[in-house]
């Protein structure tokens, strides 16, 4: 996306788009499964509405209702990889097995592809998330080191995946609540807690700082503070 003469350009898609993950769970899994399961015809993209949604382009009284996908610039999902992280080291297909929201038949017709499709260590603290103990996670001593190594991910998985560009969305468990503070208000005072590990500092804003930093969009799919600060909002 360009801005031209106080304009906003939105580019059309091209090359290969990765998605990354944050929670392998059940919301992630099943976006995977699906949009698998599409590519190879063995399913339609029913609720999408981005796939199969129609707009009204002109008067009402003229019968134009074309395919938002054939009028938007959207990224095919042909061209579109997955990766994520998780704090249990099963890989897609196995938790998408254990979240039992798709049918079994139909995962094990599109297997091959999900189990090929493993996390990497997530940053993780259960004092955000209480009923959670997974042990797959990264370690550091500060939360900046941890964001650091998030950063590292995302250069990793774009170069060995050849995306031309990445996006993020936040499918991990909701947060413990957290208030917006002095923490959240600036770029300095949000690095300087980061580096201190402040406790209004989750590992969500964690990702979303990562993100934004690395130039990649990050999208909020939890009632997680999150993205939601002055400061991160600027940032971006």
């Amino acid at each position: 996306m360009t801005k031209e003469s106080g304009k906003t350009k939105v580019e059309k898609p091209k090359g290969k788009l990765g998605i990354l993950l944050p929670g392998l769970g059940a919301v992630a899994t099943t976006t995977i499964a699906g949009v698998i399961a599409v590519n190879k015809g063995i399913s339609k993209p029913v609720g999408s509405l981005t796939q199969i949604g129609r707009m009204r382009v002109g008067k009402r009284t003229v019968k134009n209702n074309p395919l938002i996908s054939e009028v938007v610039p959207i990224h095919p999902l042909k061209d579109v990889v997955f990766g994520g992280w998780d704090i249990y080291e099963d890989n897609v297909y196995e938790s998408a097995i254990n979240a039992a929201v798709l049918d079994k038949t139909l995962l094990d017709k599109i297997k091959g592809q999900l189990v090929k499709i493993k996390p990497m260590k997530a940053v993780f603290d259960p004092e955000y998330v209480k009923r959670l103990d997974g042990k797959f996670i990264k370690k550091g001593k500060t939360k900046m080191d941890l964001a650091k190594a998030i950063m590292k991910d995302i250069e990793t998985f774009k170069k060995e995946n050849k995306c031309d560009r990445v996006v993020m969305v936040w499918c991990g468990s909701t947060e413990i609540y957290i208030q917006e503070s002095a923490v959240h208000q600036s770029l300095a005072a949000l690095e300087k807690g980061m580096k201190e590990n402040h406790k209004d500092v989750p590992p969500s804003m964690l990702y979303a700082y990562a993100a934004i930093k690395m130039g990649v969009p990050y999208a909020n799919g939890a009632p997680n503070l999150s993205c939601d600060i002055p400061e991160l909002v600027e940032l971006a």
